[in-house]
């Protein structure tokens, strides 16, 4: 077949297709893959050409049947830039970016992705990988996908056993225009391009210095500045993560329960019992349990420490464990001592509070390093310190109540302030929702007051209500209202983490799913 210049692009992939059934493997992609393996300093990257992508999602057909994947999975996606005010459409294809420095690699607890040292392709170990779903939240661009009927995440490898051999990946051998390629990119450049201000792949995707990703878009034409993904306005909820968010919760109530409980026992040895160390301990012990809810496979739940080097969630998990160690014999050093304080209790009380504390803190880091703007560092430690603070107050004081202690004014200020500081904490994002270029947080803001907004008045009503009843039961030492409003907090923390994930929102490139 002759390729003319009004051939379309079916005709023209018919005709590559005849030529090369004949050609040697060494040349059959000579001009759409390296032959050769890249030098020290580089590494594989795709590069698009997006003049020549048509959007056929020929890509996202091929890679999807040669590597097997499940009906509702994919690897490629193809989405769409529009320009706001500029008559202007552009699609897009993408898949794993294979990163610099890749997030899923850096925050995966169990060490089930491997970066080839050199071809720079990212993989997935799948018979490591005991489906925790961390790196669908660490990778900025959303690339993991977790197969609930495998119990474990997948992902695009860039066929690589297929580059081994000298042939094309599936995408980029189906695509009818040769809009993709392979090719070798200099790492140090990379580097150096996605630390410039503003470096994003494409108008929408999130700040290439994430983790600095290294496909190619190309164009000659100019992309104008107004460009958006086409699903620009739609704002949907996030996973809700109840497991998680259930586990966060306790985890934080049981640390600051302890160490109200430790104190009050450290100031007085001589009165109160193990009640609050044993029900604090029990809800430590509840929240660790609830975690396992959230694995694809439980049963491997024990390979969380080998990421212990790099990832949070592996720190937190150990600090948690710990934690709890320190508790138990915390609270049966007190046992064995009938109440009189020895060193021993004092010491190893005072080492788990600290570790709790530090176990809270790698929570915060765990989700703070995803680059999501509603999970910032210092708003979620704000929030979790408040959650530990209320909730392990109004519980401790709650249980020194029932137990015929005295009015604690202490405490009831903590959860009063506390609550307080919350709700204007909460309050203060809705001041993002009518931002004109609907950023992270303004589409947080609209979740909260449309889609989630009966959720979060439930949260708001609960707070204030058990915030009340427990402040008002602790200064006056009546055990009724102290447990009635530190049920009613606990409940309130729990919608509010709930919505904590649900209300999360982050740049996206066009076409990924939601």
């Amino acid at each position: 077949m002759t390729i003319t210049d009004e051939a379309s692009a079916v005709e023209r992939f018919a005709a590559r297709h005849d030529l090369l059934v004949d050609a040697a493997p060494a040349s059959r992609w000579a001009d759409l893959i390296p032959l050769t393996a890249p030098a020290p300093g580089e590494q594989y990257g795709f590069e698009v050409d997006l003049d020549l992508c048509t959007g056929c999602k020929a890509c996202v057909s091929a890679c999807h049947s040669l590597n097997g994947l499940d009906e509702d999975e994919t690897w490629r996606r193809t989405g769409l830039l529009l320009g706001t005010t500029t008559p202007w459409r552009q699609t897009v294809t993408s898949a794993c970016h294979h990163c610099v420095e890749p997030a899923c690699l850096q925050g995966c607890p169990v060490n089930a992705y491997e970066k080839d040292p050199v071809t720079g392709i990212v993989r997935h170990l799948d018979d490591q990988c005991f489906g925790c779903s961390y790196c669908t939240l660490t990778c900025p661009y959303e690339v993991p996908r977790l197969d609930r009927g495998r119990g474990i995440v997948r992902k695009c490898d860039m066929c690589h056993d297929r580059l081994a051999e000298g042939e094309a990946p599936a995408c980029v051998g189906a695509c009818p225009t040769q809009a993709i390629r392979v090719e070798v990119v200099d790492v140090a450049e990379r580097r150096a391009a996605a630390l410039e201000p503003g470096a994003v792949l494409v108008p929408g995707a999130p700040s290439s210095s994430l983790t600095v990703p290294t496909t190619t878009y190309r164009s000659r034409r100019p992309v104008p500045a107004d460009a958006r993904p086409a699903d620009h306005l739609e704002v949907d909820p996030a996973h809700d993560h109840l497991p998680l968010a259930v586990m966060l919760v306790l985890t934080q109530l049981s640390v600051g329960a302890f160490v109200v409980d430790w104190a009050t026992w450290w100031s007085d040895p001589t009165g109160g019992s193990t009640i609050g160390a044993a029900v604090a301990l029990a809800l430590g012990l509840l929240a660790l349990a609830a975690s396992l809810a959230h694995l694809g496979r439980p049963w491997l739940a024990w390979r969380a420490v080998l990421g212990l080097r790099r990832s949070w969630l592996s720190r937190e998990i150990v600090a948690f464990g710990a934690y709890a160690g320190l508790a138990a014999a915390h609270a049966a050093l007190r046992t064995g001592a009938d109440g009189g304080a020895t060193a021993a209790a004092v010491a190893v009380g005072g080492l788990a509070g600290v570790v709790g504390l530090a176990a809270v803190a790698c929570s915060v880091a765990v989700y703070a390093v995803t680059g999501r703007r509603w999970w910032s560092a210092r708003g979620t430690a704000a929030r979790f310190a408040a959650t530990t603070a209320i909730c392990g107050a109004a519980t401790a004081g709650a249980i020194l109540a029932a137990a015929g202690g005295e009015p604690v004014a202490g405490l009831a200020a903590v959860v009063v302030v506390g609550a307080a500081a919350l709700l204007a904490l909460d309050s203060s994002v809705l001041a993002h929702r009518h931002d004109p270029e609907l950023g992270e947080l303004a589409r947080t803001a609209v979740l909260l007051t449309g889609p989630l907004r009966s959720p979060a008045r439930w949260r708001v009503g609960l707070l204030v209500v058990g915030a009340a009843l427990a402040g008002a039961g602790l200064a006056a030492g009546l055990a009724t209202l102290a447990i009635a409003g530190a049920v009613l907090l606990l409940a309130a923390e729990l919608v509010a983490r709930r919505l904590w994930f649900l209300a999360v929102a982050a740049p996206r490139l066009p076409g990924e799913l939601r």
